[in-house]
């Protein structure tokens, strides 16, 4: 064998070890926020239209009669503090209707606090296990799709 497809042989090796070590690390991923929050899960949508209702909801695998309350905690760019709706659950499930016309603004900041009679639970986290309000821009659905047209997606 020549040196040259020794070295590639080498190179190739290395590449192959980066790339598994890499898909390892995702896999394993220590970050505190999987791990510190199990109990209740939130799915954040990726766009919010202006004008629109949504629902903001998130689930749990802890049972409906040990939850004393479930409360959601949200504010617009146009309120001073965040206002806070408790909600009813059912088998898991707790959701909150958002309508701008009750609650009207261009950003919209949420979080869901659950409390039990052993533990009250947030989410969503950030990496060092702490509450980090999710914070949303409301797009303009005649603009957004206007781009989408314009990028032919």
């Amino acid at each position: 064998m020549t040196k040259h497809i020794k070295m590639l042989i080498v190179l190739l090796l290395i590449l192959y070890q980066q790339l598994f070590s890499q898909i390892e690390s995702q896999v394993r991923d220590d970050n505190p926020s999987l791990f510190k929050n199990q109990r209740i899960h939130h799915s954040v949508s990726k766009k919010l239209f202006k004008n629109q209702s949504h629902l903001l909801e998130f689930t749990t695998n802890i049972p409906d009669d040990s939850v004393l309350t479930a409360t959601l905690f949200m504010k617009t760019d146009f309120m001073a503090y965040h206002q806070k709706f408790l909600l009813s659950g059912n088998h898991g499930l707790y959701r909150f209707t958002y309508n701008p016309e009750n609650h009207p603004g261009n950003r919209l900041q949420y979080y869901f606090i659950l409390e039990t009679s052993r533990q009250i639970y947030g989410i969503p986290v950030d990496s060092s296990g702490n509450l980090n309000p999710v914070d949303k821009l409301l797009i303009d659905p005649v603009e957004y799709f206007k781009q989408q047209k314009r990028l032919n997606k």
